[in-house]
C-alpha cells in the first residue's frame, strides 16, 4: 500500500487535497473505531470529488458549447465533468472532423465514471463490513486507493493522448510565422539592430479549456546589434555583434472545427536578454573595448 500512497501524493495538486488525503489515511490508524475503514473510504470518495472539480470547474463546463442540462438543478453531471477534464470545450463533432477516435474517447469517459462510482460501494455500512479483520481492512483499503489512482491516471493519460494527437497537427513553419510577426522589440540593447531569424525549438499543448487550446512555445531570436553613428559606421568605426536570445510565449487558438484555428492570439512577450548583461549592465568603457577588439 505504501507504493500506491506515494504515487497518489505525486498526483494530488493542491495543499487541501494533500491534507485531506493524509487525514483519510489517519482514519485507518484508529483501531478502536469499527467505522475506521468506512470513514477512510468516504474520505477518499470525497477526495475524488474535489479532485475532479479541480480538473473541471463548473463555470467552465457551463460555458462549453456541448453542455446540455441533464440534472434537476442544472449542474453538470459527473460524466460531463469527466468529459471536460479530458477534452475541455472541444465537441465530439470537432474531434470527429479532426479524425480523432471518438468511440474510444466515449468508452474511456464511461470507464472513468464507473471507476469513480465504484468508490461509493466501499462506504456502505452493513453487517458484512462492520467487523472486518485487520487483514480485510488492509486489503480493502488497498482496493480503494487503487481505484482512486486508476480514476486519476485514466483521465490524465487520455488527456495527454488527446494533446499529443493535436500536437501532431501543428506544423513547424506555422508556429515560426506566428512568432516571427509577434516578437517585442529589443531597442534597449543597441542604437539599431536587425532581425536575422526567429527559431522555434519546442512547442506543446499545455491546456485545453472551454474556449481555447493553449500552445506553449519556446524559441530563440537571432539579431545583429549595430553600434556606432552613421558617420562612424561610414568610416568603419562601427561594430556589429551577432547575438541569439531565448524567448517563451503562448499561442491561444480558439476552439473550432479545425486545429490549428485561424483565430488565435499570441501572448505579448519579450526576449530574454539577461545573457547579454551578465551580472551587470555593459558599460561604455566595455563597449569601447569590444569595438577596439573587433577592429
Amino acid at each position: 500500500m505504501t507504493t500506491t500512497i506515494e504515487k497518489i501524493k505525486k498526483i494530488l495538486k493542491s495543499e487541501f487535497e494533500n491534507e485531506l488525503f493524509d487525514a483519510s489515511l489517519k482514519n485507518l490508524e484508529d483501531k478502536n473505531n469499527k467505522l475506521r475503514y468506512h470513514n477512510f473510504s468516504y474520505s477518499i470518495r470525497e477526495l475524488s470529488r474535489h479532485f475532479l472539480n479541480s480538473l473541471a470547474p463548473e463555470e467552465r463546463i457551463l460555458d462549453c458549447s456541448w453542455f446540455k442540462v441533464e440534472t434537476d438543478n442544472g449542474k453538470p453531471t459527473r460524466g460531463q465533468k469527466i468529459k471536460y477534464a479530458i477534452q475541455g470545450g472541444l465537441t465530439d463533432e470537432n474531434l470527429i472532423n479532426m479524425n480523432f477516435d471518438i468511440d474510444e474517447l466515449k468508452s474511456t469517459i464511461k470507464e472513468v465514471k464507473t471507476t469513480i462510482d465504484s468508490l461509493s460501494k466501499y462506504t456502505h455500512v452493513n453487517p458484512e463490513s462492520f467487523n472486518l479483520t485487520e487483514n480485510e481492512i488492509e486489503s480493502n483499503s488497498q482496493k480503494v486507493l487503487e481505484t482512486f489512482e486508476a480514476f486519476v491516471e485514466t483521465i490524465d493519460n487520455y488527456r495527454e493522448t488527446l494533446k499529443d494527437f493535436l500536437d501532431g497537427k501543428i506544423e513547424d513553419h506555422m508556429i515560426d510565422t506566428v512568432i516571427y510577426n509577434s516578437y517585442e522589440n529589443i531597442d534597449s540593447l543597441a542604437p539599431h539592430y536587425s532581425l536575422e531569424y526567429s527559431e522555434v525549438y519546442e512547442y506543446h499543448i499545455s491546456e485545453i479549456n472551454d474556449r481555447e487550446i493553449i500552445v506553449d512555445v519556446f524559441g530563440s531570436l537571432s539579431v545583429t546589434l549595430e553600434y556606432g553613428s552613421r558617420s562612424e559606421r561610414a568610416i568603419g568605426d562601427g561594430l556589429d555583434i551577432g547575438e541569439s536570445f531565448p524567448y517563451e510565449t503562448q499561442i491561444r487558438y480558439k476552439i473550432s472545427d479545425r486545429f490549428p484555428s485561424d483565430e488565435y492570439e499570441v501572448d505579448s512577450f519579450d526576449v530574454d536578454t539577461s545573457s547579454w548583461y551578465g551580472d551587470d549592465d555593459i558599460t561604455d568603457e566595455e563597449l569601447d573595448k569590444l569595438i577596439e577588439k573587433e577592429e
